[in-house]
């Protein structure tokens, strides 16, 4: 009798292994939360709308968090597109349960895309008179973004937002006639604090590196340092 007790015990405990083993590399494909992501991401602005494929899920079985996670999908405001390399957000188990997403995380990549593309994008969702100029004036270069944020019951970002990522070889030309080649870097964006690294670029055929700038949002003012 105890012979067959320890015989189902370690035949369970190796189908448990092998269901976490390939929930958290393999993952689960399904559609079901397709439209109640779409209803997550309309509560920040109505005018955003998402084109998902399957939704894969996946367990992190270190944090003990499920993921909810689609590749390729292309994020449209006012019907402006922009594709993105993988969307995800967490899921609770009683999410799950409940075939009912109630998470708030949202985490989005970016394929690497044009700069002036990503530029009018953010016009499209705020038309800035310096977003304008900075349309005209950037002539070429690509960005890579990786964007974590939270939203609040209200449907509001949260203010531990950060944003990482790259441009690359981009350039600028200047309404006076000057311009920034080959302007290369690293970012790291989050509220009233923003880190550059890796910076390079050229101007009047002179070049230009810096290995970090820090900036810090100080009430009215911007604080400068290496």
């Amino acid at each position: 009798m105890k012979n067959n007790i320890l015989k189902y015990f370690i035949i369970l405990i190796s189908l448990l292994i092998i269901f976490i083993a390939y929930f958290s590399t393999v993952g689960i494909e399904t559609d079901k939360f397709n439209d109640q992501i779409k209803k997550r991401i309309s509560i920040i602005n109505k005018k955003i709308d998402l084109d998902l494929k399957k939704i894969k899920l996946t367990l992190d079985p270190f944090k003990l968090k499920i993921y909810a996670k689609t590749v390729g999908t292309t994020v449209y405001f006012s019907k402006k597109p922009l594709a993105l390399e993988s969307f995800k957000t967490q899921v609770s188990l009683s999410s799950l349960i409940k075939n009912k997403i109630t998470s708030s995380n949202i985490e989005i990549t970016t394929k690497s895309i044009l700069l002036n593309d990503l530029i009018k994008f953010i016009r499209s969702i705020n038309n800035k008179p310096e977003l304008f100029i900075l349309e005209k004036i950037v002539k070429k270069g690509h960005v890579i973004i990786d964007l974590s944020l939270n939203i609040d019951e209200n449907g509001k970002i949260e203010n531990n937002y950060q944003i990482v990522g790259l441009i690359k070889d981009a350039s600028i030309n200047f309404l006076n006639n000057s311009s920034l080649k080959n302007i290369n870097f690293n970012f790291n964006f989050q509220k009233d604090n923003y880190f550059l690294d890796e910076i390079n670029f050229k101007a009047e055929e002179v070049n230009f590196t810096s290995k970090k700038l820090n900036i810090t949002k100080k009430k009215n003012s911007y604080l400068f340092a290496n």
